[in-house]
């Protein structure tokens, strides 16, 4: 087994990074022919096995989770949606 050493910058960005990596993959799967709600499954378990090797504390993941919940809301607010 390979240990890689992060900072925490960088385990903030990987947990970021396997939501956006999560909805590219449940986009593939779509064009694939999966249904939305298995493509949503399958994207969701990737994520998860991501961010559990981000080597973020449980509590610092559902931060990191609800900051990008709030930002992207908040775009949606300014843009009138």
């Amino acid at each position: 087994m390979i240990l890689v050493w992060r900072n925490e910058e960088s385990s903030i960005r990987y947990v970021e990074g396997a939501i956006i990596s999560a909805l590219r993959l449940k986009r593939f799967w779509r064009r694939r022919g999966l249904s939305e709600d298995e493509a949503m499954k399958r994207a969701v378990k990737q994520a998860i096995g991501m961010i559990k090797v981000s080597g973020l504390s449980e509590r610092d993941v559902i931060s990191t989770l609800k900051e990008l919940k709030r930002m992207t809301e908040s775009v949606l607010e300014q843009m009138g949606k």
